[in-house]
């Protein structure tokens, strides 16, 4: 009996600590929580394998979001279509190598496709600073 209660708490602590612990990157909102600080600082996200969405209407809004996204493809399409009247950031995309394959100011728009990357688990940064309006982009896999 006193050799079954010892292992009997190591394996519980083992089993708690790892109930609790976690890695960041499995957090779909990422580091900053599910909101930053601001008026109007919960994005709509929609993040799907090869598809992810982020929109949000707000006032003087900064974070330092960061999103894993699955890709099944070696690049990405990316639209743009934020509408800032104040403010600066940027969206960062990264493979799942960790390399950039993306760096845009949030307020240019348009339709690029990123360098090409292993498929897996990317990441996608968006760092708004005081801004104001609309941040809207949507990544594809292409």
């Amino acid at each position: 009996m006193r050799r079954v209660l010892p292992c009997f708490a190591v394996i519980l602590v083992v089993m708690l600590s790892a109930a609790c612990g976690g890695d960041s990157d499995d957090n779909p909102v990422g580091p900053g929580g599910t909101s930053g600080s601001g008026t109007g600082t919960e994005p709509q996200i929609t993040n799907t394998t090869d598809d992810f969405q982020y929109q949000i209407n707000t006032t003087n809004f900064s974070t330092n979001g960061g999103y894993t996204w699955r890709n099944t493809g070696t690049s990405a399409r990316v639209t743009q279509s934020s509408n800032l009247s104040s403010g600066n950031g940027t969206l960062v995309i990264r493979d799942s190598g960790g390399r950039i394959v993306y760096s845009k100011n949030l307020s240019e728009g348009g339709n690029v496709t990123t360098e090409a990357g292993p498929t897996g688990e990317w990441r996608i940064e968006v760092a708004p600073a005081n801004v104001t309006g609309t941040i809207s982009f949507r990544v594809q896999k292409n």
